[in-house]
């Protein structure tokens, strides 16, 4: 099992972000000292996710953009994005079918993270997937 651990500057506003923008739950905090967030365990899509405040010497949150993103399969990638929208995340992505067969669309949380939403719209074979990705990687020539 692989469960995702981010550390955030704030965690107290990023879990009640994620409750709201991805209907997270949170199944335990523990409290660190000065009121800040040791540990804490949330679900997210029925999967464990992690997340503490920063601790010298241990863990800092991101400065600017994290290089490490979160990705969800959701039954509707519109629908996540806009809860997600509407509850304060910004939109670095707007929904869009990709050449792959999914409909994606991202958001970027405040705490240095992206999300992206994603749902199947067609499976691709492989023959058709590496003709679409050259397509793809041309229009940036």
């Amino acid at each position: 099992m692989l469960i995702a651990y981010a550390t955030v500057a704030k965690p107290a506003d990023a879990i009640e972000l994620y409750k709201v923008a991805l209907g997270a739950t949170v199944s335990n905090i523990m409290d660190g000292p000065d009121g800040s967030i040791m540990h804490a365990e949330l679900s997210i899509a029925g999967h464990r996710f992690m997340l503490s405040g920063e601790w010298p010497g241990f863990a800092s949150a991101p400065s600017g953009r994290s290089p490490v993103n979160f990705m969800l399969y959701v039954d509707n990638a519109d629908a996540a994005y806009q809860q997600a929208i509407d509850a304060g995340m910004q939109s670095s992505s707007e929904p869009e079918t990709m050449f792959w067969g999914d409909r994606n669309a991202k958001v970027t949380d405040g705490h240095g993270y992206e999300w992206t939403f994603a749902h199947k719209v067609e499976d691709v074979s492989t023959e058709e997937m590496r003709k679409r990705a050259a397509e793809f990687a041309a229009s940036f020539s």
